[in-house]
């Protein structure tokens, strides 16, 4: 986290450094375009260090929230009822058809992170998430 930090203020520094050889004649374009990076670079760590991720099975429904200080936001839905699947990311089987190798990268260990299918109209969505026990079985249950 600190490196990713420092790159960030050293790669606004460099722009702002090249900007400010161009913009003799427009001086506030620099100052626009620096608010601009440290907003996205703020929000960039924010979403990628410092969000968790809260599941709550209500109603029939499993909602997804991204949690980040004492703010929730909602960033799935599934009604239970359109689960298609759950199984673990990591399969410890060999690949095949049925067992496809997927290329997701997920931070923390890949023995709690399991893949999920819903329908969504005529389409079928994945999604990944790490789950406790107490959530898992009851969409184990709710799947048959």
């Amino acid at each position: 986290t600190f490196f990713i930090i420092i790159l960030f203020v050293v790669l606004i520094d460099l722009i702002i450094f090249i900007m400010d050889k161009f913009t003799q004649d427009f001086p506030y374009i620099t100052t626009i375009v620096t608010i601009f990076l440290v907003v996205i670079s703020c929000s960039y760590i924010l979403i990628k260090y410092f969000s968790k991720y809260l599941y709550v099975i209500a109603n029939e429904q499993i909602v997804f929230y991204m949690v980040i200080g004492k703010r929730k936001f909602e960033t799935l839905r599934i009604d239970l009822q359109n689960l298609v699947d759950i199984k673990p990311y990591k399969n410890k089987s060999k690949k095949s058809k049925t067992n496809p190798d997927y290329k997701f990268i997920f931070d923390g260990t890949e023995d709690s992170i399991y893949i999920g299918r819903y329908k969504n109209g005529e389409d079928i969505n994945s999604f990944l998430f790490s789950p406790n026990e107490k959530i898992l079985k009851k969409l184990k249950r709710s799947e048959k």
